[in-house]
């Protein structure tokens, strides 16, 4: 079978370029021939992508005009269809793509997973809008300023009847957490819940070293800064903590000047951006992984990784969050935007050193639920459905 791949970034910017790449791979170790499509932003990063495609650059009215119709997308794949003939096309994340692109794939099987929030979205546009569109409090749609109304306005009424049209060639929807699924089932269908696999990572029995890691963009939506604050509480009773921030982002410099105000540079690290392939160590090193996100993930790549390498996780009650995180079990939930809880939590554990090595043992049989080989074959099941009934509708085909 020949599958496209597309997707927004072709370089491994966060979980679900992560995600696609490890399927890619699995697929064409089983004889699949894949090709990914995929946009040239991150020219400094080194890409996946066999296809490229001009990035959305205006900064000016015509962007809006261009969320709609990226010529680029457009045209490549027009061009990609021609010569590569794909028998399936699976879709990621859609925003550079635009929906323009999805009214080429009228004959083609076509599969879409969310892997989080997108502007044709209903319950999730909000977190897909800029920390720049609002006033103070980030992603509260009260809070929204004249541009950020306008924004929204456009996704939600604009962008979003082009993809009503636009998502009736899509054929199936892939949810990687119920929530996502019960989130977007009024606006998409039929939508399906398949979890995310989790490659385990090499077992290190746990060892206190009193060492708190974050691994992920350094975002407001990622709720770093109370991560942060937490520490200020916790070294008052664990002084030797430290905490290894990695990652970049648009928040990195407030980061910094935060942890200065808080006079905490010496116990907070910040590693900058790391490859993946490199992340293994810092799993290794972490005595506890910190998911302080304040708006809804969908099944964080963070989350799995940390548990397969056998560390307990305390992430916020977000999202998909909790569909990994078993309270008490394999970690701790705690509320967003709440330092406090944060720091409770790490303390406890950092106290009870038979509960951190319970629970580290713990995340490592969760990971094990959510196995590779299962997940490959549900979604060649899925693969084998959308052709059958493509067949079935074209016969001549």
């Amino acid at each position: 079978m020949k599958v496209l791949a597309i997707t927004s970034v072709g370089y491994e910017a966060g979980g679900a370029e992560t995600i696609l790449v490890k399927i890619n791979t699995y697929l064409l170790e089983k004889g699949y021939i894949i090709k990914t499509l995929a946009s040239d932003l991150g020219d400094n990063r080194e890409h996946f992508n066999d296809y490229t495609f001009k990035n959305i650059s205006s900064s000016g009215p015509l962007k809006f005009f261009f969320f709609l119709f990226n010529p680029s997308s457009f045209f490549v794949l027009k061009r990609i269809l021609k010569e590569y003939k794909p028998d399936l096309v699976h879709l990621h994340i859609m925003h550079e793509i635009t929906p323009s692109v999805l009214f080429l794939l009228e004959r083609y099987p076509t599969i879409i997973t969310l892997h989080g929030a997108e502007t044709f979205l209903s319950k999730l546009l909000l977190w897909k809008l800029k920390p720049g569109n609002f006033k103070d409090n980030v992603y509260d749609k009260k809070d929204l300023n004249m541009a950020g109304q306008f924004t929204y306005l456009y996704f939600n009424s604009i962008q979003k009847l082009f993809y009503k049209f636009a998502l009736k060639n899509v054929d199936i929807f892939i949810a990687p957490s119920t929530y996502i699924q019960n989130m977007a089932k009024t606006d998409v269908s039929p939508i399906i819940h398949l979890p995310n696999f989790i490659e385990l990572q090499q077992f290190h029995e746990l060892t206190n070293n009193y060492n708190l890691l974050f691994v992920g963009r350094l975002e407001k939506i990622k709720g770093v800064e109370f991560l942060i604050q937490a520490i200020a509480f916790i070294i008052k009773v664990f002084p030797q903590t430290t905490l290894t921030i990695i990652g970049d982002g648009r928040n990195k410099t407030d980061l910094f000047n935060l942890t200065k105000k808080l006079q905490l540079e010496k116990y907070i690290q910040f590693r900058g951006w790391v490859e993946h392939k490199d992340l293994d160590i810092y799993y290794e090193k972490a005595s506890i992984v910190v998911i302080p996100s304040v708006v809804p993930e969908n099944f964080p790549t963070v989350c799995n990784e940390a548990m397969s390498a056998g560390r307990p996780v305390i992430g916020t009650n977000v999202g998909g969050i909790p569909e990994i995180i078993d309270d008490g079990v394999n970690g701790y939930l705690v509320e967003p935007e709440n330092p406090e809880q944060i720091a409770e939590k790490v303390i406890k554990l950092f106290s009870e050193e038979k509960l951190l090595k319970e629970l580290g043992r713990n995340a490592r049989k969760k990971a094990e639920e959510f196995g590779v080989e299962k997940h490959l074959n549900n979604l060649e099941r899925i693969y084998e459905e959308v052709m059958k009934k493509y067949k079935l509708q074209n016969p001549l085909n």
